[in-house]
């Protein structure tokens, strides 16, 4: 399994929608460099998972594939809501489709997986978030919407799937009260923090892994985060997965140890500036003469047209 989180963070008057997960996979062994987080062929919205993969991966892919074929909701001219509507039709017809069952068996068993959706809905103006789950009582994949919690001194949206939610739960709880925001304000980086902490300690099997981070914005993008891991000093990880030496990640840098600190100037993906020079010289002897030519080809029709600019 895995644990997931997502929540709106607010910062001030800013508002965005961030996706947290684990990277690992367990089957028989831990695998831990997975992508659970999964951006869309629309930038307005993302889905994690928790639970079986032999569910999770093809159900994702061909709602990527859905949204991806039809122009109207590529270009993000259909709402969100109704994204969720048809990704669920989607989910139970792939279900109908599993046949040669074991013997015994007169249905597919039930889907032991729990999906995150959600993004910023333009006809409503506000983020918003479901799980998406089987339910064996209708035999279907349905939906659980999520809302603010009540109060007037709080705006916190948040959920949360896999394993150890209640410990999840109460670690969030004491973090919380120890800021003196439980019952008031807002969460800002809170739920990735406990993530972070659960990772380190080693205490459950399931959970392991580099954390994975993802955003949605108001201004309809999405961005992945690229995490330095184990600690601030480590590489960088993006969807789970360690930079190679040679790749220079051109995605925004997220510090384990200070993740409300956005790092917006460590644009060269955890490489220093000498590396990024050899990385663009060519001096990596892990990509070949090929690809460093063609690297080396684009660099010098950008200069020209540059010039001619």
């Amino acid at each position: 399994m895995t644990l997931s989180v997502a929540w709106v963070r607010i910062v001030n008057t800013v508002e965005e929608l961030v996706f947290a997960s684990d990277s690992r996979l367990r089957f028989g062994q831990a695998w831990d460099c997975c992508p659970k987080i999964l951006t869309l062929p629309r930038t307005d919205c993302l889905i994690s998972f928790a639970g079986d993969t032999h569910y999770a991966y093809p159900l994702m892919l061909q709602m990527n594939n859905a949204i991806d074929m039809y122009p109207p909701s590529r270009m993000r001219r259909v709402d969100i809501e109704d994204v969720r509507g048809h990704t669920l039709r989607v989910f139970n017809q792939m279900r109908d489709y599993i046949s040669d069952l074991p013997v015994g068996y007169t249905k597919p068993s039930n889907p032991e997986t729990l999906f995150l959706f959600g993004g910023y809905s333009w006809r409503e103006g506000a983020f918003k978030l479901w799980q998406l789950l089987y339910d064996p009582i209708i035999d279907k994949f349905t939906y659980r919407p999520y809302r603010w919690y009540p109060g007037k001194n709080q705006r916190k949206l948040i959920t949360f799937a896999g394993d150890e939610i209640k410990v999840f739960k109460t670690r969030l709880d004491e973090l919380l009260e120890s800021r003196g925001k439980l019952k008031s304000g807002s969460f800002d980086m809170e739920p990735f923090e406990v993530l972070r902490d659960m990772i380190r300690s080693e205490a459950y099997p399931t959970i392991g892994g580099p954390p994975q981070v993802a955003k949605v914005y108001k201004h309809l993008n999405t961005q992945y985060f690229a995490v330095l891991w184990p600690t601030s000093e480590g590489k960088p990880c993006l969807v789970g997965r360690p930079a190679l030496p040679y790749e220079a990640m051109r995605v925004p840098i997220l510090d384990p140890d200070r993740p409300a600190d956005q790092d917006r100037h460590r644009d060269r993906g955890g490489l220093t500036e000498e590396e990024e020079e050899s990385f663009e010289d060519g001096e990596y002897d892990d990509w070949s003469e090929e690809e460093i030519s063609i690297g080396e080809k684009q660099e010098d029709d950008d200069h020209d047209l540059t010039e001619k600019e």
